[in-house]
This record gives C-alpha cells, structure tokens and sequence, in this order.
C-alpha cells in the first residue's frame, strides 16, 4: 500500500490549488490521438467486416448490420469500401497487385477526394478484410524462413502485412519494380520514423502527409531510411507521414466485440497484474551490445536493446509496479516455461496464478521441451488475464491465423490469445526475423506505465514499416492506473490531486518517500487525462 501523511488544509487552499491547476494544465498541455482522426475501413459486402465496424462505430454510421448498436467509440469516421467501386478484399492473402487495386489505392484516393489526408491519422482494418500481401516475386515465400531469408538478403523480398503496408498508404512504395534488388522502396523494410518516441502522434505536423517520401538506403534493398534533413530539404520520413494502422479481428465476430467492450475502459492496478517476460537461453543482464539472444538483434538504427531485461529493469525502477508481479525468468526448458493455470500441462513449467496484463514469451522458441509436449502452442490460454492484456510474443507466424488460415510451425496465436481474454496484440504474418520484432520496452514505458494510446505505443514499439506487424485492438484505448486514481473513480483527473492534497501526499513511486518525483506523476497522468477528455469531445 502506498504511504500515506495527512496535512491540515488552510483556508483558500481549494481557490489557490484550482489556478495553480488550471496553469500547470495550461502550460503542459498533449494531444492524444482523438476519434475523429481515427478511420474505420470495412467492407459491406464482407458480413464479418460489418458487423465488427457496427459494433465499434454504430449502426448509425454503419448501416445493415443488427441495428441500434450504439457506437463503442463515438467520434470516429467510417468508409465502407463497397462505395469505392473495388473489388472486395476478402481472403487471408492478396497478391501485390490486388492489395493496389483492393485496398491502398481505393483508400489513398479516397483521403485525398475527401480532403482528409491531414486529418486522418490512424486507420482500423475490420474482420473478413485480409491481413497478408503476397511477394511479387514469389507469392508466398513468406511462409518459408529459409526461402524468405535468402530473398531478403538478395534485396528482393516485397511480401508484407496489409496493415504495414498501409501505414503509408498515400504512397506508392512499389514505383519502379521490376524484379530486381533494390529497384523499388518495396524491397525490404523502412526504419520506422516513430520507434523508440515517447510523443503522442499529434505532436508531428501532417502538412507533408500527402508529398512524396525521400529514402536512403541502410542497406541496399533490406533497409531504407528517411533522408535526413539537408540543404534546406526536410527529413525524407517523419512520424507524421505515416498512419497508424490498427485491426479489429480475431477468431470470430463475438471475440472481437468482446475485445472492443474490453479497451473501453481501462483500469490497471500495478500491484496485482502479472507482467510475464519468459525469455530462453539468456544470461538475464540487458547487455550493452547485441547478441544471439532472440530480444537482442539487429543494427544500431532499428535495435533499441536487450529488450525482456530493459522491459524487467525499468519496470523495477519505476516504481509503481509491484515486483513481485514483474515474472522474469531467463532460462530455456520446461520447467522454466511460464504458463498460467487454465490448462494442465501435467504440473510442468513455472506457474503464474495471477492475471496477466502483458504476454512477453518465446513460447514455440523457447529451447528445450514444453509443459506437457504441447504449451508451445497452447500456452496463451493457459493464463488468466487483466483487463487491457497485451501480447507480443517472438514468434514468427503469431498473427497468421485470422481469416481461416491456421498457425504453422506450432506457434501459438494472436487470436487464441484474444479468444482466452486478451485485449492488444502486436504480431507477424509472415516471416519477419528477430531483428525486426516489436520491443516491450515501449509498450511498457508508452502504454502500460505511460499515456500514449494503444495504437501510438504500439507503433513506438515497431521498428520497422512496409514489414510483417499487424497491431491488434482499439486504437484509442489507454490505461488509467490505479496508483494514480488515487479516489478511485476509474479516472485520473483534477480531482486525485485535491485527494493527493487532502491526504498529505501519496508514495506512488513506492520509493518509501513522500516527495516532487511522486505529485509530477500524477501531475502527468492528469495532464494527458484532461486533454484527452477536450480531444474526444470535438466530433468531425
């Protein structure tokens, strides 16, 4: 329990205290990411596709579906692709031209028809619109590591999600591809211009949204960077020329609403949410430099560190989350394999009872044998879990099995986890290699511990664009903490910091002192809070 002293109020404090609020508001202000600058994108035609866009717009906005479902996020915009005049994109899997012809060019057209491409900056991908773009060399290469790892040294490989595609879909990656390395931004991945930030998307302008991006290669046909400013010229690629683009999916229409209903509102108390980062074969230090360990790959320019020990450090520094819930475990084998209680796994592996509110494991990868032969696959729905779950586990395939196609290589799956009562998720739809996968120490810094919503903190945690990820849930959700919602209303607004006052001050930081370290994280929480509340309340 936090630590608590009591003050004796002078007279006029409550005058004084609201104007010393209202200028530190003032003064400190952030744009969150707001409804009306989040687009939902469905499909008429496909039934799944409307009902998931229904449930989270309203039947208002998306006409056809049940009828008088009011919207779970009120605000947003909604266009339905049927009016575009494409073909529908159904199937788990389009080729490169189809997904043009489908998706990028039908939506890019229409942002800018409708004069939108400053004002949109997050899209949502619904049930039944597919997930994969197939390589427009070899079709599905993706599906085949050591294929795919011989293409993407070549400088060749173009198969991507369909969401990573889109975060810069007003461009045309592909331009000048013709089969050969390197000849198109379409080869390979681009650094992603807001890995590793902490700003919400609002703070980058997207006056240049529309203009064509300047890349430079880091690696010829692997890895492309923005230019960087010179001469007068701008960046080649900020933050703010790319979408965030989010899915509601899952198993079926049922477990999406239920996800949907989950982000509604979330209140996360740090003291018993169970944060699982089960790594194999590690030494357990966050060493400086890479090495082979799964979480610490890649170059300086996309490796932000050694990723489950950073995640573990910062956690513990922080303050607010109770150590005993921060389940770290580096070793490989069975009875080092974290699993939760729902399935029985014959009494193997290390055993996390209470709920989870963050899914960081290697899971098919963690070497050695599996609870009970099997919870390399099934483990995601072993654990019980906290409202506002996420999942980001290395593996390669985790985000395969939507729109019918099952898992391979006995990875466990994003939906299962969604189906079990998870809330996020980030994963891959093809193959991605380790260098590329998302870091948990941003989900945490930006999400968890932070105020970013889901969709920003989950785009801080990628490091790479026209790649493999696929980012799950709500993209407006945001965690309210309970260490900060100090009269516990499920809110952090003005109100806790007259509570804080009214009791003398609260150790949020659990550091064992009451001090200025603990009133500007409330401060913080409140600033994000109360500007969030302004946000949402503007309607386009």
């Amino acid at each position: 329990m936090p630590r608590r002293t009591m003050i004796v109020r002078a007279p006029g404090l409550g005058v004084r205290l609201g104007l010393f609020i209202a200028l530190l508001l003032a003064a400190g202000a952030h744009a969150q990411l707001a409804p009306r600058e989040v687009l939902v994108v469905y499909d008429s035609r496909i039934a799944d596709s409307r009902l998931v866009a229904e449930h989270y717009a309203g039947s208002a906005k998306v006409p056809g579906g049940v009828g008088g479902v009011a919207p779970a996020r009120p605000g947003v915009r909604v266009v339905d692709l049927a009016s575009l005049g494409a073909p529908a994109p159904t199937g788990a899997t389009l080729s490169y031209a189809n997904f043009k012809t489908r998706l990028r060019d039908p939506i890019a057209n229409y942002l800018r028809d409708e004069n939108l491409t400053r004002a949109v900056r997050s899209l949502v991908l619904t049930k039944g619109i597919a997930h994969r773009v197939q390589d427009i060399a070899s079709a599905n290469v993706g599906d085949a590591p050591a294929s795919a790892a011989n293409l993407y040294l070549q400088g060749n490989a173009t198969y991507a999600s369909v969401d990573s595609e889109l975060t810069l879909v007003l461009q045309t990656l592909d331009d000048g591809e013709s089969g050969g390395s390197g000849d198109s931004f379409a080869d390979g991945n681009i650094v992603n211009p807001y890995h590793r930030s902490n700003e919400q998307i609002a703070a980058f302008s997207r006056a240049a949204a529309g203009e064509p991006i300047r890349l430079i290669p880091v690696i010829p046909g692997q890895i492309w960077r923005g230019a960087l400013p010179a001469g007068g010229a701008p960046a080649g690629l900020t933050p703010g020329q790319m979408l965030l683009v989010s899915r509601l999916d899952g198993h079926t229409v049922d477990d999406v609403r239920a996800m949907i209903d989950r982000a509604q509102h979330v209140v996360l108390d740090p003291g018993s949410s169970a944060i699982v980062l089960d790594e194999s074969g590690s030494n357990g230090v966050a060493d400086a430099g890479p090495n082979n360990e799964l979480d610490n790959r890649g170059i300086s320019i996309i490796r932000a560190g050694d990723d489950y020990e950073m995640t573990r450090d910062h956690l513990l520094a922080d303050g607010r989350w109770n150590p005993a819930m921060i389940r770290y475990d580096e070793a490989s084998g069975a009875s080092r394999f974290l699993v939760g209680p729902r399935l029985d796994y014959n009494n193997e592996g290390l055993l996390v009872e209470d709920p989870v509110v963050l899914l960081a494991h290697y899971g098919s990868n963690h070497a050695g044998a599996k609870p009970g032969g099997t919870a390399g696959r099934t483990y995601p729905e072993s654990f019980h879990y906290a409202p506002g779950a996420v999942f980001n586990t290395i593996e390669s395939y985790n985000a395969r099995a939507f729109n019918g196609l099952g898992s391979t290589l006995g990875q466990a799956q994003a939906a299962d986890f969604l189906a079990a009562g998870g809330t996020f998720a980030i994963g891959h739809v093809w193959e991605p290699f380790a260098d590329f996968i998302p870091d948990n120490d941003f989900l945490v810094r930006n999400f968890l511990l932070g105020h970013l919503s889901w969709a920003e903190a989950a785009w801080t945690s990628i490091p790479v664009l026209s790649w493999q990820h696929v980012v799950l849930g709500d993209p407006l959700a945001r965690v309210v903490r309970t260490s900060e919602d100090l009269n516990g209303d499920g809110r952090v607004d003005i109100d806790d910091l007259y509570e804080w006052y009214r009791l003398g001050g609260v150790d949020i930081n659990n550091d064992g002192v009451i001090d200025e370290a603990d009133k500007q994280l409330l401060i913080e929480a409140i600033r994000f809070g109360e500007t969030l509340e302004q946000r949402e309340s503007a309607r386009p």
